[in-house]
């Protein structure tokens, strides 16, 4: 298999904490805040994105709040306001964006969006758009690296995927998926981190009673949060 830069991150991410996943797009939607915060917030494309879109997220709006951006969201949330105020002086009701969904729900809400034509279509928050690009991309380089078996060595010794990571990489329909068996192999890898992991849970429960207090701690201490951030996705305050 020819590396690629995506193919190196995965590589990379095998040997760090946590859903491979969850680390990479979070890496990648850090950068999108970041080049956001000190250069694009003033591109007037942009900041009519987000009138669009009514801002971030939550999620995304609390992050650039931790990251310092005053100013810009300052700037950026007055003309969301300011729409808002104009609506409520025409009309006396506020459009408010869709609820945030599950990943699987997300990615078939926006195929049926986009078979169906609809005009109404939702703008997302322009952070979760680029999020989720660049999970598509890497999802898509997760199915062919697995075809490779040192990839497939490195992958089954690390945290795996969080649930819905795992599921959406399993179901997602994307072009150009590679043609070997990357769904029995991404099973069976996700398989080992899972029962590896529920080995390391036993021995943290188990060393929890007082008959055993003695004896050594090691890794398995911190599995529990290893277990909640695959099963709730890993904490993207981190």
């Amino acid at each position: 298999m020819q590396d690629t830069q995506d193919y190196d991150r995965l590589i990379q991410a095998c040997a760090q904490e946590g859903c491979i996943l969850c680390r990479l797009t979070q890496e990648s939607t850090q950068r999108y805040l970041d080049a956001w915060k000190y250069e694009m917030f003033t591109d007037v494309g942009i900041r009519q994105e987000l009138r669009r879109s009514q801002g971030f997220c939550n999620t995304h709006t609390w992050q650039l709040v931790d990251m310092g951006a005053s100013i810009q969201l300052a700037q950026a949330y007055r003309d969301i306001l300011s729409d808002a105020a104009e609506q409520l002086e025409g009309n006396g009701s506020i459009a408010s964006p869709s609820t945030q969904k599950g990943l699987l729900q997300r990615w078939r809400d926006q195929i049926e969006t986009r078979s169906a034509g609809s005009a109404e279509r939702h703008v997302p928050c322009p952070a979760c758009h680029q999020k989720e690009q660049a999970l598509q991309r890497l999802i898509s380089s997760l199915r062919q690296a697995l075809l490779d078996s040192s990839f497939y060595t490195q992958f089954s010794a690390s945290d795996g995927l969080c649930l819905d990571h795992f599921r959406l990489a399993c179901q997602l329909k994307l072009s150009g998926t590679p043609a070997g068996d990357w769904l029995g192999l991404l099973r069976s890898a996700q398989l080992a981190c899972l029962k590896r992991l529920d080995s390391q849970l036993g021995e943290l429960i188990r060393k929890h009673d007082y008959r055993f207090k003695d004896e050594a701690r090691g890794s398995e201490m911190l599995s529990w949060k290893r277990a909640a951030g695959l099963v709730a996705g890993e904490d993207e305050r981190a």
